[in-house]
């Protein structure tokens, strides 16, 4: 094996472990809900609660919502730019990315 492809792996290893390491030790004390032994108790008690399966559905209906509205107004929109002003596309672009970019620079320079 290359060098190359050996500490490919190991980083890519390491990145693996660093997102799942944490997802696991989550799930595995979530299910800790007894003394000794694991169960699905604390799973049942959450889901069973009804304020959770308001909120949880008020929230799901509101992502719905948002994904349907952003598409109804992207896709026209990325159509009447592409087909009548192409002039104004780096423009649109530019400000399409405003808000992917200007948190991580409020992160860092915070």
């Amino acid at each position: 094996m290359k060098s190359g492809k050996f500490w490919a792996w190991v980083v890519f290893a390491l990145g693996a472990a660093y997102f799942f390491i944490p997802l696991i030790a989550t799930v595995e004390f979530s299910m800790r809900m007894r003394r000794g032994e694991y169960s699905f108790d604390a799973y049942k008690i959450v889901l069973g609660d009804a304020h959770f399966q308001a909120t949880f559905g008020y929230s799901t209906l509101m992502a719905v919502f948002t994904i349907i509205v952003g598409v109804l107004i992207v896709v026209p929109t990325s159509y009447w730019i592409q087909l009548r002003l192409q002039k104004l596309r780096p423009l649109v672009e530019f400000i399409t990315l405003m808000p992917l970019v200007i948190p991580a620079i409020f992160i860092v320079f915070g």
